[in-house]
């Protein structure tokens, strides 16, 4: 049965703001979001069986991570901060799942995930899965239809549907659904530290103030456009990053740190708890990295990474 391989990338926001409460429970955002080579792994197989198996794991180990993030103890494993959603409430599942009826498909999937973009962090991890779920199976089902598609993606959530842009860099508005290319062809470079602490967006939101006076993302696109990228700093933010500071007095501490190591302007991406800084070009970003994981680790995951494509590209395997 055919097979698709791809490697889902992490984002990062690096504008956004919380223009007004929605009647519908959700928020509108306003926001600037740039893919990274950040990747999870990604394999889906078409099935007869009209079901969906998932093995999902962390990558290259759990107990790898344990060590980096300094939680190898099973007082820290009991607090779950590596524990992946059952099978049936991972994104990946609930996506071909709504795959499946909406171009009423009857047989099903088997799927390997490979975890590597860590939970909780506001790196998108789990909706760029589910993006690329969608699109493994449209491939191995050839369904060439964009907007039906993106319509699946909204429904699953807020991220969803930029992972399925081609472009590295795209602004989302409204719910997340209404996306503008911002065609910036040069790859920029970041640190991202991603502390032992996942943060409910839930949580996060309700320790939102919605502010009377929001800010505009317009001159950020403007000035990416144009390839101002030292002056389009100047305009970031993250109206996340104070209730989140609330919340997680550490992600302060982290931001001082990535500040001081020589980073650009830093912030928190979506509602955290990751933290990036942005490098002068890639090789200042290994060495400032190199430099951070000495004085973090363990403690923290340490990441030089650069923008790339929001959609991977996807691979077709022989029938097995």
């Amino acid at each position: 049965m055919p097979t698709a391989m791809t490697f889902p990338p992490a984002k990062l926001n690096l504008f956004l703001e919380i223009p007004a409460r929605r009647n519908d429970g959700y928020h509108e955002i306003d926001t600037v979001m740039a893919a990274i080579d950040w990747r999870d792994e990604l394999r889906v197989q078409s099935i007869p069986e009209p079901r969906i198996e998932l093995d999902a794991c962390w990558l290259p180990s759990r107990d790898e991570l344990e060590r980096q993030l300094g939680i190898a103890t099973p007082e820290a494993s009991e607090q779950g901060l590596l524990d992946l959603p059952p099978a049936n409430k991972n994104l990946v599942h609930v996506a071909l799942q709504r795959f499946r009826e909406r171009f009423e498909i009857r047989s099903g999937f088997r799927v390997e995930l490979g975890k590597r973009i860590p939970a909780g962090a506001g790196m998108g991890g789990a909706s760029s899965d589910a993006a690329h779920a969608i699109s493994c199976a449209a491939q191995i089902h050839q369904v060439n239809r964009l907007e039906p598609l993106h319509e699946v993606a909204a429904d699953i959530g807020s991220d969803v549907p930029f992972f399925l842009y081609p472009g590295m860099i795209c602004h989302a508005g409204g719910r997340g659904e209404r996306l503008t290319p911002i065609d910036v062809e040069m790859a920029m470079s970041f640190v991202v530290a991603y502390p032992p602490v996942a943060l409910s967006t839930a949580r996060v939101y309700g320790e939102l103030t919605v502010p009377s006076s929001p800010f505009t993302s317009e001159r950020f696109q403007s000035l990416l456009f144009k390839r101002e990228f030292d002056v389009a700093q100047r305009e970031m933010r993250n109206r996340l990053q104070e209730p989140a500071e609330r919340i997680l007095p550490r992600t302060s501490e982290l931001l001082d740190s990535l500040w001081k190591s020589g980073l650009q302007t830093c912030q928190l991406t979506g509602s955290g708890s990751a933290c990036f800084g942005i490098a002068r070009d890639h090789a200042h970003a290994i060495e400032v990295a190199e430099r951070l994981k000495q004085e973090l680790q363990p403690g923290h995951l340490v990441r030089a990474v650069q923008s790339v494509a929001a959609a991977a590209p996807i691979e077709i395997l022989e029938d097995e």
